[in-house]
């Protein structure tokens, strides 16, 4: 029977779309970035960050182009020095674009974001599913 649970546990988080991707800091969006004029670029901390979270995003599934779309973000963070909530949402979002695992991410209507403090390792909880 314990294999039963075991199973099932598996199967709801396939159906769920979720990853936990593991990242050495967690990192914000201005400090991602630079300008020239009115032109933005990615540094080279930014295609790291993508290069590490894409390698790990193999389990999520792509979603379709067209539909209306819901992600949670759980930022589970060693201590509280990390960025504003919509700064460090903002690259996650980025990501699952370049990856292709969201077509564009006007799609999403609905978001919720969380973080929490006191973790061992720094990751981060994706989950994207369409909207009901």
């Amino acid at each position: 029977m314990k294999n039963y649970y075991f199973i099932q546990a598996l199967h709801t988080e396939v159906l769920m779309n979720k990853v936990e991707v593991q990242v050495d800091k967690i990192r914000s969006y201005q400090t991602l970035t630079y300008k020239n004029g009115n032109r933005s670029f990615r540094t080279k901390e930014y295609k790291e960050y993508i290069r590490v979270i894409s390698l790990q995003l193999g389990n999520l599934r792509a979603v379709e182009r067209l539909k209306p779309l819901k992600v949670k973000l759980h930022f589970k963070c060693v201590n509280k020095t990390v960025g504003d909530l919509d700064n460090i949402e903002k690259p996650i979002l980025d990501i699952l674009q370049i990856c292709k695992k969201i077509p564009d991410d006007r799609q999403i209507v609905n978001k919720h974001s969380i973080k929490t403090f006191g973790h061992k390792n720094n990751s981060i909880e994706i989950e994207v599913d369409y909207e009901d």
